[in-house]
């Protein structure tokens, strides 16, 4: 007899994407009715670009320094991300949707 095919549960879909605060808050709302409001410093030290993965959290750190961080745009990737250009120029980190949810449970 077959074992029963388990669905996996859908990935959170947003309904609202919002850039406020001069570009240092992102805020993303999702169909299951989470809400999540993400400072673009948390982004910047959470993309997950391939050269930012071999730094450690304290070089992250040490590359931004204490200055604010501000979103200067934002493109979409297909269906399932963004990729958002930062005020220092960076611009290579693709997050999905999945991600950024997760990094607003993670913030609490």
């Amino acid at each position: 007899m077959a074992e029963p095919v388990q669905e996996k549960p859908a990935e959170p879909w947003p309904t609202e994407l919002r850039l406020t605060d001069e570009g240092r808050l992102l805020t993303i709302a999702y169909d299951s009715g989470e809400l999540f409001a993400l400072p673009a410093r948390r982004l910047r030290l959470a993309t997950p670009s391939a050269e930012a993965k071999r730094l450690s959290p304290a070089e992250r750190e040490a590359q931004i320094g204490d200055r604010p961080v501000r979103i200067v745009e934002i493109a979409q990737v297909g269906n399932y991300a963004i990729r958002p250009t930062f005020d220092d120029g960076h611009s290579t980190g693709i997050f999905t949707w999945a991600y950024l949810a997760r990094l607003g449970r993670e913030a609490g």
